[in-house]
């Protein structure tokens, strides 16, 4: 008698659960128009995606080389030079604007090269600053 409830039981969750992933695949599947193919960026955008992101690393690493960044903290330097830079970095979101890619993506890629060039940039930035402590020349 246990074990027909049980089995009852299991089934009732089963059939509720599959009715559920149902509807959630229903509410969440965008609609075929709003649907991006990350494939669609020719080789020329991506080419140009490319050297633009080149550009903005050339920009902030000339930034960073600068002599007066060597006066303050290295923290605040390096948020000085990406704010400085950050012409460069808007010309890549203009670039993907163009080939209709989503708002999303674009900060998504945005953010990430940002984030990345900044812990370079930072860690650049403090061991010289530590260096110059220690008494090391530069």
């Amino acid at each position: 008698m246990c074990s027909l409830w049980l089995q009852a039981c299991s089934t009732e969750k089963n059939g509720s659960i599959q009715e559920e992933t149902a509807e959630l695949k229903n509410k969440t599947t965008p609609s075929p128009e709003k649907k991006w193919d990350g494939t669609t960026l020719s080789t020329a955008t991506i080419q140009k995606i490319q050297q633009n992101k080149y550009t903005y690393k050339q920009c902030i690493y000339k930034e960073a080389q600068k002599q007066g960044y060597r006066k303050i903290d290295a923290r605040v330097a390096t948020d000085a030079v990406i704010k400085q830079c950050e012409a460069e970095l808007s010309t890549i979101r203009t670039i993907f604007k163009n080939e209709g890619v989503p708002d999303i993506i674009i900060d998504r890629f945005l953010k990430k090269t940002r984030v990345s060039l900044t812990r370079q940039i930072l860690k650049s930035l403090m061991f010289a600053q530590a260096a110059r402590q220690a008494g090391a020349t530069q």
